[in-house]
């Protein structure tokens, strides 16, 4: 059961991402390289999606991802208050399960299309 919550939440946060206009990303160094590259992989996939990806480097054992205009997510750490999205567990594995959900449904047409998310959106 527990896979379950932990891929819808990834696919909330997958969304609440594409959704923004701007995303700051708060996390360790190591993350760098995947954050850096985000906006042109995203770009590429679909070119009409803007989105400003910034990136606040720490020391942290969690990622956070806040958005301006909806409720922030978290991977890993401690959990945060109600309305952020958390997932516990493996960072560098939701991570990555996260970069693929957004970039699978970037490439579906998200958040423009109807439907692609699937019925949690």
């Amino acid at each position: 059961m527990r896979a379950t919550f932990e891929a819808a939440a990834i696919s909330e946060l997958a969304r609440r991402t594409l959704q923004s206009s701007e995303v700051t990303f708060v996390a360790d160094e190591g993350y760098s390289t995947d954050i850096d590259s985000l906006s042109a992989k995203l770009g590429d996939v679909s070119p009409s999606l803007i989105i400003t990806v910034n990136q606040i480097k720490v020391n942290s054992n969690s990622i956070c991802i806040e958005f301006p205009e909806s409720p922030n997510g978290r991977i890993g750490g401690r959990e945060p208050d109600d309305d952020v999205i958390w997932i516990p567990g493996d960072i560098p594995n939701i991570w990555g399960r996260y970069l693929k959900v957004m970039l699978e449904l970037a490439m579906a047409g998200y958040p423009g299309c109807i439907g692609c998310a699937g019925p949690a959106a």
